[in-house]
C-alpha cells in the first residue's frame, strides 16, 4: 500500500502540512463512498500520475502556524505574529487581520490588513516565526475583492498594473501560445512567424526575471524601464563571470 507522501501527487508541495493531512482525509472519505472499482482507481494515481516542482518548500516544520493561521482565517480573528523578513536582521512583531490562505508558485501566503503598516500586505507563511490568536474579531472590508486583487499580479506582486510587450521568437513561439501566463494576455501573430506577447500587470520584477530565462529569444518591446532593467541585469551578469575567468567584460 502506498505511504501517504506518495498517495496523492498533486499535493506533494504541502506534504507534512495540515492542508495535506485535511485534504488526504476528505478523499479518503469521498473513497469510502465510491465503488471498489472507483476507489481502486483513485488509489492508484500514484502509479498514472507523476508530479514535479520546482522549488517547492517543507511546511511540515510549519505546522501549528498554518493551524492556527486556517482557524483565524476561517473564524475572522486578528492574529500576532513574529515575521521574519528576508531584508530584516531579525523579526518584527506584527497584528494582521488574515483575510485568505494563499497558495501560489509552490508556497503558502497568507493576505491581510497588517496594523503596523496600516495597509494590506502578503506574508510567507514559512517565514513566520511564532503566531498566536487574539481575542479580537475582524470583518473583511466589503469592497476586498480577491480575485480583482490577485488579477494585477504576474505572480503574487500585486499593485496598479502598466502594459509590457514582448517578441518571442519563431522557435518561441508555440511555448508561449500554448499556456496562460496571465488572465490579460493577448497574442499577435507576426509574419515571420514571432509572435507579440501583451501583458498588463502590476510589477516589473517578477517579469524581468521571467524573460531573463528566454535569453535571446524575448525582445521587450515596452515598457523602456523593463527592458533597460534586462540589459543591465545581464550585463551584470557578464561582468561577474569575467572577473570570475580573470577577464575584462
Amino acid at each position: 500500500m502506498p505511504n501517504s507522501a506518495t498517495r496523492y501527487p498533486l499535493f506533494k508541495p504541502l506534504q507534512g502540512s495540515p492542508i495535506y493531512e485535511s485534504l488526504e482525509s476528505a478523499i479518503q472519505k469521498i473513497g469510502s463512498q465510491l465503488s471498489a472499482q472507483s476507489f481502486s482507481l483513485l488509489r492508484g494515481l500514484e502509479n498514472a500520475l507523476a508530479v514535479r516542482t520546482f522549488g517547492f518548500k517543507d511546511y511540515s516544520r510549519s505546522k501549528q502556524t498554518i493551524e492556527a493561521m486556517t482557524r483565524a482565517v476561517f473564524h475572522k480573528y486578528r492574529v500576532r505574529l513574529h515575521y521574519q523578513s528576508p531584508h530584516d536582521s531579525g523579526p518584527t512583531e506584527r497584528e494582521l487581520d488574515p483575510y485568505r490562505l494563499w497558495y501560489v508558485s509552490n508556497a503558502l501566503y497568507v493576505v491581510g490588513h497588517d496594523h503596523l503598516r496600516n495597509d494590506l500586505r502578503v506574508f510567507a507563511v514559512d517565514r513566520i516565526r511564532s503566531v498566536s490568536l487574539t481575542n479580537r474579531r475582524f470583518e473583511i472590508p466589503e469592497d476586498f475583492d480577491f480575485e480583482a486583487f490577485t488579477r494585477t499580479a504576474f505572480n503574487m506582486i500585486w499593485g496598479e498594473t502598466q502594459e509590457v510587450k514582448i517578441r518571442f521568437s519563431a522557435s518561441q513561439a508555440p511555448y508561449i501560445r500554448e499556456r496562460t501566463w496571465h488572465p490579460s494576455q493577448k497574442i499577435e501573430t507576426e509574419p515571420d512567424g514571432s509572435i507579440i506577447l501583451t501583458l498588463k500587470v502590476a510589477d516589473l520584477w517578477e517579469v524581468k526575471f521571467w524573460l531573463i530565462g528566454f535569453g535571446a529569444e524575448a525582445e521587450v518591446l515596452e515598457p523602456a524601464e523593463l527592458r533597460d532593467d534586462i540589459k543591465a541585469e545581464c550585463l551584470g551578469v557578464v561582468r561577474r563571470v569575467s572577473s570570475l575567468r580573470g577577464g575584462g567584460a
